[in-house]
């Protein structure tokens, strides 16, 4: 991959069905149609297409190919690469499908063609089947969810929906959506009810549920008796999943896709696949695939069997040479027999018997005919090997020595050499894993310096745009200072044009007019000078605003003044009987004081007149005379900003035809509760 190209996505397809060249073939031309490209000539061994900036081009050669898919998104180059090979003999057919970026803007689904080749076979990824769709599993199959979540072959993740209790069909939506973009790279699962999610969260323990809509991504490998850091199986909660819906998704979805491109190809398909690259090049014949790929074996099998016999070797206690017998192959001085090793190949005999000043005083032991080899260097290394190839074996023979108890001297000793052994490898074992428990240590630490840095440079990030907002919102201020200024003059010049008849000239004086610097100094000037408008005790909401945004305070204290005057002038209006309607009337007619009509809201949505909680904390102390509870539900408000956080609110009662003919003014101050703010 070029250095300046990102890795989307990855998947590594096994597949077993040939030919693999005809299904990837119809799936693969099926999405090209959809791009508007041909479909491709099965007699062709290589074609190109090229159409509105798409560009695609195929080959093949013998039992391998590759198809690539070059278009621009969002000003970027997307290269989507397939590259297969058939199976032969002795190897499994594979295809490699990748998606890279030049200058990454987002990330990337599994491309189109894939659930519908997924559908022509059963496809795996080396241990898990790969399906265009979510598993749907019931509490009977709890346990075979669990077993393939544990295989140590599988490689890419597995992704699981919980049952919502709030929507019972977004879980299936939710799964449809992760299986479309994930195809490939991961596997989706869900519940089939909420019986089936219970014997799930029982299973797999505390730590590692998933539950209320959310979904949980599992990556491998993946040991649920063992697992010692349960949220790097990242979980995604339900309420961001119904909060945020598709945004949710998108990145589980990364999340999940991202876990296998950052994976190296096996060992096997790596290979293959430096081979098939020479092999289109035309700088390698067919056949080579199979003399690289499928003879490297053999050696690898003879290098395990070796390891085998030196393990053996080292595990029979040394003694001191004696006579040999002919029955037994010597015997120690306390007279019980010593084990003679089986011949090696060839037929030349080995000693399991360290010589003399070799293995006893820890230096290397050369078996007869052999190299020298380091004994704590052999232990470590096949000690893997011990724990996870030959365990079956070992615990084979040591079950055949516990049958032979009793039959002779021989099968005693045996008995306790394999007790040894096996006491060995629990050793080994926990060596091993102990071992990996700190390098997993360690990569946590890394891991934690490097989201330390990146933290420290995300802070330095927001306390400078924190400074550069605080700038914004105070030229945000002045702005709005000068435009009202401005207004207020062309009003005052529009009033004096009119009552002198005549145009004015020269520099007109400027209108008087109170500007507040904050809420709190709005409402000591509305109780001061407004004599039809009675605000109650709301000093703390105000101020609240006031000390927390001390710059945008200024804007809406403006915008509160102008209301307040404007609540004044309609109930001196209304009180006389020179205006019949109600306030939101008044600022659509074309009164001298009025504020813009998609500032005020007479009445409040349904959900706040049904809920307690809602209603109660809009209900405002009043006088007798208006309610004899002393007590009103004052819906009608004003907005001093439409939305975003926080959004200020001045809560009225219109009382200017009643008793007291005056407004009431309940609450000055940020967004009440509702099902949004809460």
């Amino acid at each position: 991959m070029p250095p300046n190209f990102t890795r989307l996505y990855q998947a590594v397809l096994r597949d077993t069905t040939a030919p693999i060249s005809l299904r990837l073939r119809r799936t693969f031309g099926e999405w090209l149609v959809g791009k508007g490209l041909p479909f491709p000539d099965a007699g062709l061994p290589a074609q190109e297409f090229d159409a509105d900036g798409t560009r695609a081009r195929l080959e093949r050669r013998g039992d391998c190919g590759r198809y690539v898919v070059e278009e621009t998104r969002e000003g970027a180059l997307l290269r989507t690469r397939i590259t297969y090979h058939e199976p032969i003999p002795g190897l499994a057919g594979w295809v490699v499908v990748t998606v890279d970026e030049d200058g990454a803007t987002g990330g990337g689904d599994a491309p189109g063609f894939l659930p519908a080749y997924l559908r022509t076979a059963r496809i795996t990824d080396g241990a898990v089947h790969l399906t265009d769709a979510p598993d749907v599993l019931d509490e009977y199959e709890i346990p075979r969810l669990i077993h393939t979540m544990a295989q140590r072959e599988r490689r890419v993740p597995l992704v699981i929906v919980s049952v919502d209790p709030q929507d019972a069909a977004a879980a299936g939506g939710r799964a449809d959506h992760l299986a479309a973009a994930t195809a490939g790279a991961g596997v989706v699962v869900r519940f089939a009810d909420a019986q089936a999610q219970r014997r799930f969260n029982e299973t797999i323990g505390p730590d590692l549920r998933v539950f209320g809509g959310g979904i949980r991504t599992y990556v491998a490998p993946f040991d649920p008796e063992a697992e010692s850091h349960p949220f790097r199986h990242r979980p995604m909660g339900g309420a961001m999943l119904r909060a945020q819906s598709d945004r949710a998704l998108g990145l589980v979805a990364g999340g999940a896709i991202g876990e296998t491109a950052r994976r190296a190809l096996p060992d096997d398909v790596g290979r293959a696949y430096r081979i098939v690259s020479r092999i289109l090049a035309g700088k390698a014949r067919p056949g080579d695939i199979h003399d690289v790929v499928v003879a490297r074996r053999a050696p690898a099998d003879q290098e395990r069997e070796e390891l085998r016999r030196r393990m053996m070797a080292l595990t029979v206690r040394p003694g001191p040479v004696a006579a040999p017998s002919p029955a037994s192959g010597g015997a120690d001085k306390n007279g019980e027999p010593r084990l003679r090793p089986a011949p090696a190949s060839g037929g030349v005999e080995e000693t399991a018997e360290p010589r003399a000043g070799s293995a006893a005083a820890g230096q290397p032991v050369a078996p007869e005919g052999g190299p020298a080899f380091d004994v704590a260097e052999l232990a470590r290394t096949v000690a893997a090997a011990v724990v996870t190839q030959m365990r079956g074996e070992l615990e084979a023979a040591l079950d055949l020595a516990a049958q032979a108890r009793g039959s002779g001297p021989e099968s005693g000793h045996l008995l306790r050499q394999m007790r040894t052994l096996g006491a060995h490898v629990d050793g080994l074992r926990e060596a091993v894993l102990a071992r990996r428990r700190g390098e997993d240590l360690h990569a946590h630490e890394a891991l934690l310096a490097e989201a330390e840095g990146e933290s420290e440079r995300l802070a330095a990030e927001m306390e400078r745009l924190r400074a550069e907002h605080e700038l914004l919102q105070n030229e945000y201020a002045e702005a709005v200072a000068n435009a009202r200024k401005l207004e207020k003059r062309t009003r005052w010049l529009e009033t004096r044009l009119a009552a002198s008849g005549r145009p004015a000239y020269g520099v007109a004086a400027e209108e008087p007019d109170f500007e507040p610097t904050s809420l709190m100094d709005a409402l000591n000037m509305a109780r001061e000078t407004l004599g039809h408008v009675m605000i109650g005790d709301t000093d703390t909401a105000a101020t609240k605003l006031d000390l927390a945004y001390p710059t945008l305070s200024r804007v809406w204290a403006a915008k509160t003044w102008d209301a307040l005057r404007a609540l004044d002038a309609f109930a001196k209006a209304r009180s006389s009987g020179e205006f019949a309607g109600g306030f939101l009337q008044w600022c659509m007619s074309a009164a001298d004081l009025t504020i813009p009509a998609g500032m005020v809201a007479m009445s409040e949505s349904r959900t706040v007149h049904t809920n307690g909680r809602y209603s109660t904390s809009r209900t405002f102390s009043v006088p007798e005379e208006v309610h004899s509870s002393g007590r009103v539900l004052m819906e009608a408000h004003i907005k001093l900003r439409k939305g975003g956080t926080p959004a200020p609110r001045i809560h009225f009662h219109d009382d200017s035809g009643g008793a007291t003919r005056r407004i009431w003014v309940g609450h000055v101050g940020d967004h009440l509760p509702n099902t949004l703010t809460n």
